[in-house]
């Protein structure tokens, strides 16, 4: 019995054999043209890969090399080929009006708005619902600008804005209880 179906068994062994020859006969070039773009595929995006990492090591060899040397015009040409890079390396030289990232238009405008220093720059900032990072140093600042101004009030209403968590509520708080002589 054991003798019959171990024949049983290469038998249907040696027919699966033969329906994937015959499988691998009919779809030779299909399967042939799939594993030759699959390794293209692959060989494409380890190319691309490294490219990209080649250029971000540069870009930041660079704004290094700006940082220490802020006249290297050689490393400014090569960090424009990073601009989310670039356009930070204008945020930090204060250079705004070059900027063109658009994760970094909200930290632009804090800046200008804090750099302007007047409450109409500030609360236009925070009155700008497109900006939802930074509105708890503005208000720190509006309530500077305020209690100097005698607005006590509104000094008080920005404070209660403040999240009780935010490290600049203890801010607003000493500013308030101690207030800021003329």
């Amino acid at each position: 019995m054991s003798i019959k179906e171990e024949l049983k068994q290469d038998e249907e062994l040696l027919v699966k054999v033969f329906q994937l020859e015959k499988f691998i006969k009919k779809y030779k070039k299909p399967i042939i043209a799939t594993l030759v773009l699959t390794a293209a595929i692959l060989l494409g995006l380890s190319i691309y890969n490294y490219i990209q990492t080649k250029t971000a090591i540069e870009a930041n060899n660079a704004l290094s090399a700006l940082m220490q040397n802020p006249n290297d015009k050689k490393a400014l040409e090569v960090l424009k080929s990073d601009r989310k890079l670039y356009d930070l390396y204008l945020l930090q030289k204060g250079d705004y009006e070059k900027i063109k990232t658009k994760s970094l238009e909200e930290i632009k405008a804090y800046e200008i708005a804090m750099h302007k220093g007047t409450i109409e720059a500030l609360e236009s900032y925070l009155n700008n619902p497109k900006y939802k990072i930074l509105k708890n140093p503005v208000r720190v600042a509006l309530i500077r600008l305020y209690l100097q101004k005698g607005n006590r009030k509104k000094a008080l209403e920005l404070a209660n804005q403040i999240d009780v968590t935010s490290k600049y509520k203890e801010i607003a708080t000493y500013l308030i209880h101690y207030g800021i002589a003329k």
